[in-house]
């Protein structure tokens, strides 16, 4: 059964069209370390240019995610990029006005403070839905753990906990907080949808680039052309006798575990099994079609099936009569009974036998 999975967006170039908006693409440069949280301004990567897009444009990427929001949808990420570039626009605005740090007079002070807020905001929402969608719901972790597990520094949940339950922080860290964020969301998300022509990766908005070595990619495209039925068998049968077995179940698990086409998918497990069972690469179950050939081992699944069955009436018989022998013993022993036990758990008392009880003295 085809699956359909809803995007706000219309294809993979309009996200990644907003991605531009939000990171120039100077900004593509090696992702900051994740294990910490750098307020210095020094670092590299997107955290270095974050800012230095045109505004405009800056503006249009967060109208357009709002659009998105309202849509639905919207993963938490992009939502949360919008939310800290907005806080950080409204803020260059203010500077760009004359109401910043220095500002004087109350109407600076205000403004000051709604800036705060709005930073405050943003980066809450941003590390409270991020850890809580990787919560598990049978254990309950505490937000260091579960930020240990994603790889979210653990500043950001300190700044998170002083935002929510402790006064505002100031606006200088919160700045650089802001950036800091962006920077990782960057890494940990927009990084990785890759580029407009990213071959195997345009197949959707979330998919990772292919990787490995030339050989691995030669490997799994090949693959896959074989099981979306464009492969040669022979071909398949020489890889294997060249690279080995290794390569190809590789290749097979990485595309079972990201493909969304249910033929590819019953193809890639039926390979798996005919390698596995030494058999190599044979002929494949089209839809609605079987092979003639096949009608013997249906056959003999079949006898498969029954005897299981048979087997598992025999146990059930089994586990009847041990239950029905306990019973039987249960019933020869002598029963010590006394009359409260046939009684039921509650009683309706008569109104002349019932006697009132004080329960203390007024």
């Amino acid at each position: 059964m085809v699956q359909y999975i809803f995007t706000p967006w219309r294809d993979r170039r309009e996200l990644l069209a907003v991605r531009d908006q939000f990171y120039p693409p100077q900004a593509e440069q090696p992702q900051p370390p994740r294990t910490s949280c750098s307020t210095s301004g020094g670092s590299s990567g997107p955290n270095q240019h974050m800012g230095t897009g045109h505004p405009e444009e800056r503006q249009r990427a967060v109208a357009h995610v709002s659009m998105w929001m309202q849509r639905g949808g919207c993963p938490h990420m992009v939502e949360s990029t919008a939310l800290l570039t907005a806080a950080i626009l409204s803020d260059d605005e203010g500077i760009a006005g004359g109401a910043g740090d220095g500002a004087d007079g109350a109407a600076g002070a205000s403004r000051g403070y709604a800036v705060r807020a709005a930073y405050s905001a943003a980066f809450s929402r941003f590390v409270t839905g991020l850890l809580d969608s990787h919560q598990d719901r049978l254990r309950k972790m505490s937000m260091y753990d579960v930020a240990r597990a994603v790889g979210l520094p653990p500043a950001f949940v300190e700044l998170r906990h002083q935002v929510t339950h402790e006064q505002l922080p100031s606006l200088t860290r919160l700045r650089a907080a802001a950036r800091d964020a962006l920077a990782w969301i960057w890494g940990y998300y927009w990084r990785q949808l890759g580029s407009p022509g990213g071959g195997a990766a345009a197949a959707g908005a979330g998919d990772v680039q292919v990787s490995g070595t030339k050989e691995e990619r030669e490997v799994r495209g090949l693959v896959l052309r074989y099981l979306e039925g464009g492969g040669d068998e022979e071909r398949l049968r020489g890889v294997i006798a060249r690279v080995g077995e290794e390569p190809v179940l590789t290749a097979l698990d990485s595309i079972a575990g990201t493909t969304r086409d249910s033929k590819v998918l019953r193809r890639a497990m039926a390979l798996t099994r005919e390698i596995l069972e030494g058999g190599g690469p044979d002929r494949m179950e089209e839809d609605g079609e079987k092979p003639a050939e096949d009608e013997e081992e249906e056959g003999d699944g079949a006898k498969d099936v029954g005897r299981l069955k048979a087997e598992l009436g025999e146990a059930w018989e089994e586990v009847h009569q041990a239950e029905g022998s306990s019973i039987a013993e249960g019933e020869s022993e002598p029963a010590e009974s006394d009359g409260n036990e046939q009684r039921p758990a509650w009683t309706l008392y008569e109104e002349e036998a019932w006697v009132p009880k004080p329960i203390g003295v007024v």
